[in-house]
Formats: C-alpha cells, sequence, structure tokens
C-alpha cells in the first residue's frame, strides 16, 4: 500500500512540475537535472507495478506506446542518423514516460480523479500567472504573444496580444488546447444533484478556463472548444440538436472576433502558410512512407514552420510504422472509454468510474480536435490522456480478455465481464430465477476488447 501511494506521488510530481515548466521559471536548478531525477524515482516506484500486475500486459495501449517508442529511434536509423538514435530516444521518453507511470500508479478511480484534478488545479494556475504577467507588463510581457496581422500582399499591417504559458505551452495554441483538455477534465468532479458543489467545483473553475481560451485567441482552440460544448449538451439534447448548437456557438465566436483580427480566407499569408507546410509534410511522407524522414526532422527539411497537424507530422516524421502504432493508441483508448461509458451496468453499479471514463473521453477528443491545428504528436499531457484511458481500463474489468475479440466478434459476443465491484449474494428462494432473468437483458456488460 506505501509502495502504491509512494508511486502514485512521484508521478502526480512528475506530471504537475512538468507542466509547470521548472527549468523556465528556475534556470539557475537546470544543472542539476531534477525532472530526470524526479522521472527516475517515479519509474524505480511504478516499476514493482509493471512486473507484479500481470493485468498490466494485457492492456492493448502498452504494447503501442512500445511500439511507438521503438519507431522513435528507427525513423534516425533508417534516415542515416544512427548517431543521434539515443539523443532522439532520451527526448522522446522525457515526454512518453509519464503513459508508463500513469497506467501503473492509478490503480483506483480515487486516485484518477485526484490526478485529472491536479491538471486543473495547474491549468488555473498558469492561467493566472499568464493573465498576472499581462497586467503588469503588458504586450511586452513574455506570457503574451504579439500577433502579426498581414495584409493580402503579405506585408504586416498591425499586431495584436495572444495569451500564453511557459514550457512547451509557451504558444498561444498548445496554451488553449491544454486549458481545454483541463476543464473536459472538470467533468470528472460533477455530482449530480448537488448544484452548490458542482457550482464551486465545477462550473466556475469551468468558466475561468474557458474564459482563457478566448484571450488566446486561437481558431483551433475555438473548434475544440465548440466540441466540448457538443458533449456537455449530448445527453441532454441529442446529436443533432447538440451538434447545431455547438455549430451555431462556433460560427457566434468566429463573427464576434474571439480568432482576433484575423482572415480565414485562403488569401490570408498565415493560411496560406499553413497550406504550404502541409504540402511539405506530405512530400516528406511520400520521400520516405515507411519509417518517415525522422524523428523532430521536420523543420531540418522545412525551416520556416512546423507541421500544424499532428497526424501529419507522425507521418512524416515517423512513417506508416510510427503513425499506426500512435493512432492506434487513441482508437484503443475511445474504444474502451466508450465501452465503460455505455455498459448499463457500469453506470448503474460504478456510476463514479463510467462518469471519470466520460471526462477522459471528452479531454481526448479536444485534444484530438485541436491537434489537427497543432503540432502536438509528442507532447505529454496527450500521454497522460491515454495513460488515464488505459488505467480507466484495468478498473473496469481486471480479468483475462481475448484481445481477438476487438471488434466484431465482441460486438456479437455478450457475456459478464469481472469488473472491480462484486455481485450482490443472493438471499431469496427466488435469487437464481432473478438471477438468470438479469443476464439476459440489455444492462449486462459486454467485455472489453
Amino acid at each position: 500500500m506505501v509502495a502504491s501511494g509512494a508511486a502514485f506521488g512521484l508521478t502526480s510530481a512528475y506530471v504537475v512540475l512538468s507542466h509547470l515548466s521548472p527549468a523556465v521559471l528556475f534556470p539557475q536548478l537546470a544543472r542539476y537535472n531534477v525532472m530526470v531525477w524526479l522521472a527516475a524515482a517515479a519509474a524505480l516506484a511504478c516499476l514493482p507495478q509493471m512486473l507484479f500486475r500481470r493485468s498490466l500486459r494485457r492492456s492493448p495501449q502498452l504494447y503501442f506506446m512500445l511500439g511507438l517508442t521503438v519507431a522513435v529511434p528507427l525513423s534516425l536509423v533508417a534516415n542515416g542518423l544512427a548517431r543521434d538514435a539515443m539523443r532522439g530516444l532520451r527526448e522522446f521518453l522525457v515526454l512518453s514516460v509519464v503513459f508508463f507511470l500513469v497506467l501503473a500508479a492509478v490503480d483506483s478511480l480515487r486516485k484518477m480523479r485526484m490526478l485529472a484534478f491536479a491538471l486543473v488545479l495547474v491549468a488555473v494556475y498558469l492561467l493566472s500567472q499568464s493573465l498576472e504577467g499581462w497586467r503588469v507588463n503588458g504586450i511586452y510581457s513574455q506570457y503574451v504573444f504579439r500577433q502579426h496581422i498581414y495584409n493580402a500582399q503579405g506585408y504586416v499591417v498591425g499586431e495584436f496580444p495572444r495569451l500564453q504559458s511557459v514550457g512547451f505551452l509557451e504558444d498561444p495554441n498548445d496554451f488553449a488546447q491544454y486549458l481545454l483538455i483541463a476543464a473536459s477534465l472538470l467533468t470528472l468532479a460533477w455530482a449530480p444533484g448537488r448544484w452548490r458543489r458542482n457550482l464551486v467545483l465545477v462550473v466556475l473553475p469551468t468558466g475561468y478556463l474557458l474564459s482563457g481560451i478566448l484571450v488566446t485567441h486561437s481558431r483551433g482552440g475555438l473548434i475544440g472548444l465548440s466540441i466540448f460544448v457538443f458533449f456537455l449538451l449530448e445527453k441532454r439534447f441529442g446529436k443533432i440538436t447538440s451538434f447545431v448548437l455547438s455549430a451555431g456557438l462556433l460560427r457566434f465566436l468566429f463573427w464576434a472576433g474571439a480568432a482576433g483580427p484575423r482572415s480565414i480566407e485562403m488569401s490570408d499569408p498565415a493560411t496560406a502558410g499553413r497550406i504550404g507546410v502541409w504540402q511539405a509534410g506530405m512530400d516528406m511522407f511520400r520521400s520516405s512512407p515507411l519509417f518517415g524522414v525522422g524523428f523532430h526532422e521536420f523543420l531540418v527539411h522545412y525551416p520556416p514552420l512546423t507541421a500544424h497537424n499532428s497526424i501529419l507530422l507522425c507521418l512524416a516524421e515517423l512513417g506508416i510504422f510510427g503513425t499506426l502504432a500512435w493512432a492506434s493508441l487513441i482508437i484503443f483508448s475511445l474504444w474502451d472509454l466508450n465501452w465503460i461509458r455505455q455498459d448499463g451496468r457500469c453506470v448503474a453499479q460504478a456510476p463514479e468510474l463510467a462518469g471519470a471514463a466520460n471526462g477522459v473521453k471528452i479531454a481526448l477528443f479536444t485534444f484530438i480536435a485541436t491537434g489537427c491545428f497543432l503540432s502536438s504528436t509528442y507532447a505529454m499531457t496527450f500521454y497522460v490522456l491515454i495513460g488515464m484511458a488505459a488505467a480507466a481500463r484495468q478498473l473496469y474489468c481486471p480479468v483475462t480478455l481475448n484481445f481477438a475479440l476487438w471488434p466484431a466478434s465482441a460486438l456479437r459476443k455478450r457475456t459478464t465481464c469481472g469488473p472491480s465491484w462484486k455481485p450482490t449474494t443472493a438471499t431469496s428462494p427466488h435469487a437464481n430465477e432473478t438471477k438468470e432473468s438479469a443476464t439476459s437483458t440489455a444492462d449486462v456488460p459486454t467485455p472489453l476488447p
């Protein structure tokens, strides 16, 4: 029990401090490699869980993550950059190791919610820090990005301020993505019927985070915001009505100038620049389709801009091999989370787990939506979410499963899966009859793949 608590504490500390970017705020500590030592301590604390919890080995995300880890140095070796293979692997593991840590350390719903709330508190702190920096130092603050405005001829005719943070969130678009993910994770705190608690712990913090997204003036962030609203409305109003309302909100936000005084026409140099970088990314993929041009080599082949599309960046740098592993992480995670959320028995007997799965699913969808306009393939927050999805799978069904059930056979076969709840012991003389009737209903959970 103590070892499990230590593993979770060190994992949470590594995730939180990584997002706070202490090396940027306290550069004098950089030479001590504090984060490296913290990651090593967390890995050692989680090692017994990885070795002795056999259920972890049945997580498909684990093997896709290992495949993606192999794809990073392999992409460099395949392009004659073997001397950079270890450097690339080290840089990738600094970010992606959180998946393994979260999968091993989060072994209860309480720990999953604590990790989610830690990410939310970090988002609230970073937003407050950025707003205060803007208030004190104006547009010359390190927390303000001065976005240029171009005319049709490509000349700069003005600028406007956009809020950003520090570290790997030192970009308004990346910052907006993180604020959206934090707002999505706040849904884990929702308690039906407790409106005062929900107002203080969910509604007000969500409003604060969403207002921060508007100050970043991120167009991708606004699209992610509309998707976030869609999922909030879906259960009450249905898919069609929710889609219409969220699309109307997106249209209103662009009309009201939430994206800033920028044009979204093809003639706009910023928009045309993204089209050009997407074409360059496709050229890189065609030149080396199997293993890509190499991890972190996109800017070497196209110095002006990065890909501004997570899938394209993965295709260009890691090729088909790495992209299949990366995309499979998302597909299997969404499959698992949706399965848990729609399981009638889980909703009835473990509603908090179903709600947590729904919150992580919303966060993952907002990441995907904003990631279509960002180069967030290797973002640490993404691997935290994948780790939380894999941990939710472990909490839902820790018994031996047949991976061949995914997806076709699993849809046909309906049987009981031993989740973390225990069946109630029958005491009436009609218990067996009641049990047979219950197992024949549609609420019997289908096994996860």
